[in-house]
């Protein structure tokens, strides 16, 4: 069977749980509204609140109060719009629960509907990887 065939098999419920189960990655899904939606076990392990500590919560919850002026605006820019998500990884700095700085790549893709207008946004945070 090849990889796309065993992707395709794995359906949205068990694709969903993989995502959801990845302590490589956390990967933090901002509804409309600004709320956060989905919130992976990476995404505990990095910023340090639970699911249930996160999930509704507004995404200030893992960033830096200096930065949430730039954070919304960017975001309701993005909201509504055809915007095609991150060109690339990025440098970024989260906000652990401890009140420490955590810094991050952030690799952002909009979440759209028929229309291809972001209706929310899907991050992917990791450790950046040490220069050899």
């Amino acid at each position: 069977m090849s990889t796309l065939a065993r992707f395709d098999a794995l359906g949205a419920d068990a694709l969903g749980a993989a995502l959801a189960g990845n302590r490589h990655c956390a990967i933090v899904y901002a509804r409309a509204d600004g709320a956060i939606g989905f919130w992976n076990a990476g995404a505990e392990a990095l910023f340090g609140h639970s699911p249930a500590e996160a999930l509704g919560k507004r995404v200030d919850l893992i960033v830096p109060e200096e930065y949430r002026a730039m954070h919304w605006a960017g975001f309701a820019r993005a909201i509504g719009s055809p915007w095609r998500g991150s060109a690339s990884w990025s440098p970024v700095e989260g906000l652990h629960k401890s009140g420490d700085r955590v810094g991050l790549e952030v690799f952002l893709t909009p979440i759209q509907e028929a229309d291809e207008r972001a209706r929310g946004v899907l991050g992917f945070f990791r450790v950046p990887t040490p220069a050899k």
